[in-house]
């Protein structure tokens, strides 16, 4: 991997992480600094963020950018229709034998934590362990071109709407709806699991109209 790549991945990581406060401009030299880049890397680096949509320029610098209502609401119908595809891929190759045990059961392994780490109320690691979660059923989809869309779309997601990932009152049922999918997509029924993930995320863009 050339500098370049790897700057913008590390710094893309720590943009979504939330790792730099959203009213606080990113300054070329301390990340520079804190990356052991030159500065011409970090601007370029930072120019792709900003074209990925992770960035805005406020006029006073490139801050981590911020979705409005209306494209959190975009963002989460497209992210439930490809998801929803993914479900229905993943149970068609689970029906057709494609899939490896382990590869189920290292899922289950991601929704336990995933559930542990929000009862815990760590919310940065649950919602990691939940991105990983729907990331392994895209994997197992098979649709690369679809799943680079939805990894992008999480990244904003993850950036403008963090409070709206972990509602309150709905641990209980974001685990289930976990569980129901993975035994949809296990029993290779592709309409169920279809079903289960596209009501999954519809159910998040509920709650974050109600919070607005």
């Amino acid at each position: 991997m050339s500098v370049s790549r790897k700057s913008y991945e590390q710094l893309r990581h720590l943009v979504v992480s939330g790792e730099f406060e959203p009213d606080r401009p990113l300054a070329e030299i301390p990340l520079a600094e804190r990356l052991g880049v030159s500065r011409p890397t970090i601007r370029e680096a930072l120019r792709q963020l900003e074209g990925d949509g992770l960035l805005h320029n406020s006029g006073r610098g490139l801050r981590p950018a911020r979705m409005n209502g209306e494209e959190t609401r975009s963002a989460l119908l497209m992210r439930s229709a490809l998801e929803a595809l993914h479900a229905e891929l993943a149970a068609e190759r689970c029906r057709a034998g494609e899939v490896a045990p382990a590869q189920l059961r290292r899922l289950t392994a991601i929704a336990d934590d995933a559930d542990r780490h929000t009862r815990e109320r760590d919310y940065r690691l649950a919602m990691r362990d939940n991105r990983a979660f729907h990331q392994g059923i895209d994997h197992l989809a098979q649709s690369p071109v679809s799943a680079h869309a939805t990894d992008r779309l999480w990244d904003r997601i993850l950036i403008s709407a963090e409070r709206s990932l972990q509602p309150p009152g709905r641990t209980d049922i974001v685990d289930r709806e976990h569980r129901e999918l993975l035994a949809a997509i296990t029993a290779g029924d592709a309409r169920a699991a279809g079903d289960i993930a596209r009501h999954h995320v519809l159910a998040t863009l509920a709650e974050a109209r109600t919070d607005t």
